[in-house]
């Protein structure tokens, strides 16, 4: 065959199914190499929105945090302990040799314990040894009561009251000497020559200050001789005091006062001014009062608490028929737990953000503190604890909210 011989037709048939072969298989590269890429875009797509979505759902978590983050403390604070001679007798080993008073809390301490800061009020100074007690109208009492608020769960007490210098200079250092010995810190006294020191505590780190004055002393005058034993009610000294602690770091002060007329229940106007005047100070957060034996109104003023007067805790009034008190109403043997959740703000202050309380009332048979509502009470008198809860709640509420259930 020569170079310009027609091709034949078998031979071009083959030619031309080559061809088609060769642009079928181009054709076959070029989809796979596209269907290819589609992948990788997919793929790639896929990897991004996963990432998105991760730094999307981040700062969401963050916010939760810094939420809970939120500096808080909750405070439980109590009235008036006055040891009376029927008191300490309950409490008497039957060798009479020593006391055991912390029965008379079991109930109670279901609040102290789970409060991260728990206050009393003690009202009666403490023995040394217990070699010279005495009761009403003077008290020097058992030193083991010291161990009671102990177990109970009280971080602090304010000590300053009419009845701080019963046992002289004497009781008031027993008094500070066999608290501090419990682990228990106590102001508004002072032992050596220099003015009664506040308490300080520290909550996850913050700081709370305590102050004590009273505005009466039994068989002395204020300010007492030497000055500096007893803490007297002073509102510009007491501003100036908590200034200097909000100065040094203080984030929440408490002060507590122990004053009133006896067994009347609504304040006076001198109360009232003070406690106005004390919470108008942006050095004092909360004010408590002591002093009446029976619980008093309640003050709200600058969005602060001013609780007046947290009636008796553990006492013997009204008194039985072996020591009848007859200037004593009912509500003598009525007292009340305030219950206090305390949270910072955004501009760093502590306010109060709720407040409540739990009635109680001494059973005078064993001296037990109850917590109406919630001891048991299947064998005391219904009507009677029905009626104290009454009383208080006319005083208090709805300032005050009562609660229903035990602190978690």
């Amino acid at each position: 065959m020569t170079p310009n011989s027609p091709i034949p037709n078998n031979e071009r048939r083959f030619v031309w199914g080559v061809s088609q072969l060769v642009i079928l298989g181009a054709l076959l590269v070029l989809v796979f190499s596209f269907r290819g890429s589609d992948e990788k875009n997919e793929n790639k797509e896929t990897e991004a929105t996963s990432s998105i979505e991760t730094s999307v759902s981040a700062p969401a978590d963050t916010t939760l945090t810094e939420g809970n983050n939120v500096r808080s403390f909750t405070l439980a604070v109590s009235g008036e302990i006055l040891v009376h001679e029927f008191v300490a007798d309950a409490a008497r080993s039957s060798d009479g040799n020593s006391w055991n008073f912390e029965y008379m809390f079991d109930s109670v301490k279901q609040i102290f314990e789970p409060a991260d800061l728990s206050l009393c009020h003690l009202e009666t100074p403490l023995s040394g040894d217990n070699s010279e007690l005495s009761y009403y109208p003077n008290f020097e009492v058992p030193y083991q009561l010291a161990d009671a608020i102990s177990s109970a769960q009280y971080d602090g007490c304010s000590v300053a009251s009419n009845h701080s210098l019963d046992a002289g200079i004497t009781g008031v250092t027993n008094t500070l000497t066999q608290l501090n010995r419990a682990g228990v810190q106590a102001t508004g006294m002072s032992s050596t020559a220099e003015a009664p020191k506040a308490s300080f505590f520290e909550v996850d780190g913050i700081s709370i200050v305590h102050f004590s004055v009273t505005d009466t002393l039994n068989n002395a005058e204020l300010p007492t001789d030497p000055i500096w034993l007893i803490a007297g009610l002073n509102t510009e000294r007491i501003i100036s005091n908590a200034e200097g602690s909000r100065l040094e770091g203080a984030d929440f002060i408490v002060v507590s006062v122990h004053w009133g007329e006896e067994y009347i229940s609504t304040l006076s106007t001198h109360q009232e001014e003070t406690v106005i005047e004390l919470l108008d100070s942006e050095h004092i957060d909360l004010v408590i009062g002591h002093g009446t034996h029976v619980p008093q109104s309640i003050i709200f003023h600058n969005e602060k608490y001013g609780i007046a007067g947290l009636g008796n805790f553990l006492s013997n009034q009204p008194g039985d028929e072996r020591r009848r008190c007859n200037e004593c109403p009912p509500a003598t043997q009525d007292g009340m737990i305030a219950w206090l959740e305390i949270e910072e703000n955004e501009n760093g202050k502590f306010l109060i953000v709720e407040a409540s309380y739990y009635p109680t009332w001494v059973d005078r048979s064993t001296y037990e503190i109850i917590l109406l509502g919630l001891s048991d009470t299947s064998e005391l008198d219904s009507e009677a604890l029905s009626a104290s809860a009454n009383r208080t709640a006319e005083v208090v509420e709805p300032i005050l909210s009562r609660s229903d259930s035990l602190p978690e």
